[in-house]
């Protein structure tokens, strides 16, 4: 038996559109520039700190706390999960393929439960589970672990160079997902094995008859 972890931001749900709004929401408040969506979704995988690093030029962690009090519930509520997020995770566990979620979100099991996806997935691990972020491999290999599932038998879906890179490290198959701000040749580029521009194209391109693939470095 294999399992499928998938990363959360832009893989299984659409939160471009929450993050811009909120982040601008504390812009506001902060007296920060405003961000256009692009901007915002061209940092999605990076941990949040790390993401207004990027888009500001600094961090104040006043920030977080404000984020947190003010803006996550908002955020939380306007995340949309993509055509087909939930019958292939439902089809999947139907073929007992173990699933997981495995993101740079803090506290990502909240998140999770906010789109109704925790009743299918085996597993969660946030940033919170792990002392390194992505692409170190530490979440993918935890949320292996506690699957009882070896990389080689398991595949990681994600929408960044991140995402590719730590499935990589892991020894997993990458599996490219062009919903985010990477395109086909970006996502191939980075490392992926397959890209698809749809979710519900997964269990055709991993044939799931096996998902053992070679080790990095075998």
């Amino acid at each position: 038996m294999g399992a499928v972890l998938f990363d959360f931001d832009m893989t299984l749900v659409d939160s471009s559109h929450a993050i811009t709004h909120c982040m601008n929401g504390l812009a506001e408040s902060r007296g920060l520039r405003l961000l256009t969506r692009e901007e915002v979704l061209s940092t999605i995988g990076l941990p949040i700190e790390e993401a207004w690093r990027v888009l500001w030029g600094r961090y104040d962690p006043a920030w977080t706390e404000e984020y947190r009090a003010r803006f996550r519930g908002v955020e939380q509520s306007l995340l949309r999960p993509f055509p087909g997020t939930v019958s292939v995770l439902r089809s999947l566990r139907e073929r007992d393929i173990r699933t997981g979620v495995v993101s740079n979100r803090r506290f990502a099991r909240v998140a999770v439960e906010a789109t109704g996806l925790v009743p299918l997935a085996d597993v969660v691990v946030g940033l919170e589970d792990v002392e390194r972020p992505k692409p170190d491999p530490q979440s993918v290999l935890l949320a292996l672990d506690r699957l009882g599932v070896p990389p080689e038998a398991a595949a990681y879906v994600g929408d960044t160079d991140i995402d590719m890179a730590t499935a990589r490290a892991a020894g997993t198959l990458g599996v490219g997902m062009t919903t985010g701000a990477f395109d086909r040749a970006g996502l191939l580029a980075a490392g992926a094995s397959l890209v698809l521009d749809d979710l519900r194209e997964l269990e055709g391109a991993l044939g799931l008859a096996s998902l053992e693939v070679p080790r990095v470095g075998s």
